[in-house]
């Protein structure tokens, strides 16, 4: 008789964050239920699977995933399908028609989070946060339904706003090339809120600021994951602008326990989600320098491109919402977190 094959273990650093997760958060009320996650090979998609599969094979919770990506999957995600009978992967382009249906749950994280990639395909960024929204929500109307939304439907934040509730109905002008992003979120957003209203839809949504961690690909065009590339194959860093703008950013583990909390125990419909410390990006591109121990530079003058400088000035959320809920909710200090992050950029390149 042929022995059952033993499960492989995660990858060490991603099973850390993964059981941090499980820690933090009660996911007993996924037993035997079916699970949809779109946007399945992003980042935060990623964490997601890895997370509920870890929970299905130690805790015996038998929930069927269903994983959808626009790309094959790779890294972490082609794993889990490698050693993971109850997780699924589809590529489906879900800025076109597609039908998917009878889930008990839906993470809907699809879309680009990049901005120079979202600024480049307006049609299909507005596609996946609207038209993608609606067809979930007929196809699985007694679903918990999760949309992944953004800090960007702020824009830019005055003072008197920071650290920003979510009442704060933003301040974002049409014309901005980032804009695209912001308002089709905003209208993700919208129609959320009409499906719970006019259909008693179970609909959450996370406004999610600044991801960061392991699990960040070596060809992601985000400032930190262009930071630690620089570093680690130019051997330098040099700033596109002269990095003014303030970020606070929230580590990828952190974030996934209060995006799995609200889809599962939040009390409201709209939670921000993100971290505490605030960092400009020279500073980001010192620290990390001094991490990776090489030199960085301002330029005296800034890029052309497109998507560099129209970024918010300073964006940092209030998180007393999920905070005053999540009683277990704790935060990584940056310093670790990024610390994580560029360990997990070494793998890519030994």
């Amino acid at each position: 008789m042929q022995k059952s094959k033993k499960p492989k273990r995660m990858n060490s650093i991603i099973e850390r964050d993964c059981r941090d997760i499980l820690r933090r958060v009660d996911v007993k009320k996924i037993r035997n239920k079916k699970i949809l996650i779109t946007g399945a090979s992003g980042f935060l998609g990623q964490h997601i699977v890895s997370t509920l599969s870890l929970a299905n094979r130690e805790m015996e919770l038998h929930c069927t995933i269903h994983a959808v990506g626009l790309h094959a999957p790779k890294s972490i995600l082609k794993d889990l399908l490698a050693d993971d009978p109850r997780i699924s992967y589809r590529r489906i382009d879900m800025s076109r028609p597609f039908r998917l249906s009878g889930y008990d749950y839906i993470f809907h994280a699809a879309g680009y989070g990049q901005p120079a990639r979202f600024i480049a395909d307006p049609g299909s960024t507005i596609a996946v946060n609207t038209d993608a929204v609606q067809r979930l929500l007929d196809g699985s109307p007694r679903a918990t339904f999760l949309f992944f939304s953004s800090a960007e439907i702020y824009g830019d934040i005055p003072a008197q706003f920071r650290p920003t509730r979510e009442d704060f109905n933003g301040n974002c002008p049409l014309h901005k090339p980032r804009s695209v992003y912001a308002e089709s979120k905003r209208l993700g957003e919208a129609l959320c809120a009409a499906y719970t209203r006019d259909k008693g839809a179970d609909v959450k949504i996370v406004r999610i600021s600044h991801s960061y961690g392991p699990g960040l690909p070596p060809g992601d065009k985000r400032v930190m994951s262009e930071f630690i590339h620089k570093a680690l194959t130019e051997k330098n860093i040099t700033l596109l602008d002269a990095g003014k703008s303030v970020k606070t950013y929230g580590y990828v583990a952190d974030s996934v326990a209060m995006i799995l909390f609200v889809a599962l125990h939040g009390r409201d419909m709209v939670y921000n989600v993100g971290g505490q410390e605030s960092i400009s990006v020279r500073n980001l591109a010192k620290k990390i320098a001094q991490q990776c121990r090489v030199p960085y530079r301002v330029p005296s003058r800034s890029s052309s491109l497109i998507h560099i400088g129209k970024d918010p000035g300073f964006v940092k959320l209030n998180l007393t919402k999920i905070k005053r809920e999540m009683k277990t909710m704790t935060f990584t200090p940056f310093s670790e977190g990024l610390s994580r992050t560029i360990e997990w950029q070494k793998s890519f390149h030994r």
